[in-house]
């Protein structure tokens, strides 16, 4: 896993755990583009089958509230992380899933727990 990834989980798994305890707050741009790693990890084939539904319904509703260099920082997370999965092989390939579906987790747990993906604008 970079550098990136590690630091990029690392936050992903802080901001969510802040997400649990302020559920009425959006997510900061930090947070934004940790979740975008994780969604493309969710998105990875690669990586096997996940359910991104949790994502892309947190993505969209969060996306409401971001700059359009934000945007582009996302994207780029979520293909860098699309892309290191697809060329992910033994024990690289089972960190990812590992990260997918361990401090990715949080996010979707947020989403369909309302924490995140049902809060009032």
């Amino acid at each position: 896993m970079t550098g990136l990834g590690n630091l990029i989980a690392a936050a992903a798994v802080l901001s969510a755990a802040g997400a649990f305890a302020s559920p009425a707050a959006h997510l900061n741009d930090a947070q934004y583009i940790a979740a975008a790693h994780c969604q493309g990890l969710v998105d990875a084939h690669a990586l096997g089958q996940s359910n991104a539904t949790a994502f892309d319904t947190m993505m969209k509703d969060e996306g409401r509230y971001r700059e359009p260099s934000v945007f582009d920082r996302a994207d780029e997370a979520r293909s860098e992380a699309m892309r290191e999965a697809s060329r992910a092989s033994g024990f690289a390939k089972a960190q990812l899933v590992s990260e997918r579906d361990g401090a990715c987790m949080a996010w979707t747990h947020a989403a369909t727990d309302g924490g995140l993906a049902n809060r009032a604008p």
